[in-house]
């Protein structure tokens, strides 16, 4: 069972998105655009992404196709600070590859277990 959300808060200026269950590549894909397109999304929105429920991962091939979706995207992403949140080891493991592929990016991407730290750190300012 897979389960996603996302909301945007203007005011804070943040995207939060959470993900639970099994995930398929084509949900995370159409999630991803589902937010560029939501009516309150703006370029550069830091973004907290709270996989801690989450019981797939992605693929490597997977991450290279995200990847290559936001280069796509680029203007509409925007520089933006992104914290994941996970639970498992194999997950962290995943999220920090994702972290080291984006190194180079618009993305300046953090991997956390704890939300709190993750919220603390993107509240921060600073890219």
């Amino acid at each position: 069972m897979y389960a996603h959300d996302h909301r945007i808060d203007s005011d804070a200026g943040m995207l939060l998105v959470v993900g639970d269950g099994a995930i398929t590549q084509s949900e995370r894909l159409g999630a991803m655009l589902a937010w560029l397109r939501h009516p309150a999304y703006r370029p550069g929105l830091r973004t907290l992404c709270d996989f801690s429920a989450a019981t797939s991962t992605p693929t490597i091939s997977d991450l290279q196709e995200i990847i290559a979706l936001i280069e796509q995207q680029a203007a509409a992403v925007g520089r933006k600070k992104v914290a994941m949140v996970t639970a498992t080891p194999v997950t962290y493991g995943v999220a920090r590859q994702f972290q080291a592929l984006t190194d180079s990016g618009p993305l300046q991407v953090r991997v956390f277990t704890d939300r709190t730290a993750a919220l603390g750190w993107l509240t921060r300012e600073g890219l």
